[in-house]
């Protein structure tokens, strides 16, 4: 089954916030969310960062969340390298 960006960004979205001690930790950075044809990149930062704009509150190194076309790979992964299922 293929999903949409919508569902896409839902696994996204559960994902990131598993990784965390609290929901809401952690947002998408919506304008840079880019899409391949083997699936979509969510970036993600700390949400005090992107409130405020404070370099102490950014998260650095992390890679974005790769969701697959179909759903069944959701994980860190940097694009153009392949996926390893966390």
């Amino acid at each position: 089954m293929i999903i949409d960006r919508m569902q896409a960004e839902k696994k996204a979205l559960e994902y990131i916030n598993s990784i965390t001690y609290f929901d809401g930790a952690y947002e998408l950075v919506a304008s840079k969310i880019r899409e391949e044809s083997d699936g979509w990149y969510f970036p993600y930062q700390s949400a005090e960062f992107l409130r405020t704009g404070d370099f102490n509150k950014s998260l650095v190194g992390n890679w974005p969340i790769f969701v697959s076309r179909d759903g069944q790979c959701v994980g860190p992964r940097r694009p153009g390298m392949p996926f390893v299922n966390p």
